[in-house]
């Protein structure tokens, strides 16, 4: 689907094999993982400090129509440092991306708050947005603490990621999405997923999160009602980790995830449609 954004977590690929299955799955736009999660994790194609190897993948991109979305970099652990996190900023303007996902794993927020304030500080000297991503097992663990450390970070080119599963997972409604000045939704992420029956650990919801999500659809979330409460026009980014196809190929995995959400599109579109019909109908 040309409008919706492929999920780099979808695929779980390197860049460049992201990009090459989303061009031939039919995707317009990726999000990209460019680093592991922590500083000093390996990574299987080096971009932070590769001005060579940033260059060629944002020309890969280019080469085959595909408009990269967002970077996933470092998230923010109680021992992350700025100076660990700045080249992250860096390699994302090299790649001529303008939004970089943030994910705090410290639970002093007011530290975390600080080193987000200053991360936001070097992405706007850049020109990038940074999208500040709750998660039910993470330091910032719901809607309102996001909201929260993006006011106190008092930083213009701060917003918050709004995924359809951790909105669920961290017990906010779509109607919660209302209160939030569109402004500050950068972007958000579609997925499904069974209802939530009793408490899970933060290691469940982790592993929920990264290899157990559902196709849009095939679940029990509110996700008409979801993309009913999204600012009009906001990108939409198709994020779903699949067990079942966790041996595939990113190819593979990329033309599932385009045929599953725009199956999804298409039933989302004939609701809004009956819905206006009703509305018409209940006016005249």
């Amino acid at each position: 689907m040309k409008t919706m954004t492929l999920a780099h977590l979808t695929l779980s690929a390197t860049p460049a094999e992201t990009i090459d299955a989303a061009a031939r799955a039919g995707f317009g736009a990726v999000g990209l993982r460019i680093c592991g999660r922590r500083p000093g994790d390996a990574f299987a194609t080096p971009l932070i400090g590769n001005p060579a190897a940033l260059q060629a993948l944002r020309q890969r991109a280019a080469d085959q129509g595909i408009r990269l979305s967002n970077v996933s970099a470092y998230q923010f652990y109680p021992d992350v440092t700025w100076e660990q996190v700045a080249p992250a900023i860096e390699a994302t303007h090299a790649l001529g991306i303008p939004v970089i996902v943030a994910n705090g794993f410290d639970a002093d927020e007011e530290r975390f708050t600080a080193l987000f304030a200053r991360y936001c500080e070097g992405a706007a000297a850049a020109g990038i947005r940074v999208a500040l991503e709750f998660l039910p097992y993470s330091g910032v663990r719901n809607l309102d603490a996001a909201l929260r450390i993006i006011e106190r970070s008092g930083a213009g080119n701060a917003g918050v990621l709004l995924d359809a599963l951790h909105l669920d997972r961290s017990g906010s409604l779509p109607a919660d999405i209302a209160a939030i000045d569109p402004a500050r939704i950068v972007f958000a992420q579609l997925c499904d997923a069974k209802k939530l029956i009793g408490q899970r650990t933060d290691d469940e919801l982790l592993q929920e999160a990264r290899g157990a999500r559902l196709p849009a659809g095939q679940g029990e979330l509110p996700l008409f009602d979801f993309l009913d409460a999204l600012p009009s026009g906001l990108e939409i980014e198709y994020e779903v980790a699949r067990m079942d196809l966790a041996d595939r190929s990113p190819l593979e995995k990329a033309q599932a995830a385009h045929d599953d959400a725009e199956r999804f599109m298409a039933a989302y579109a004939a609701h809004a449609a009956s819905r206006q019909a009703l509305n018409t109908a209940a006016v005249d």
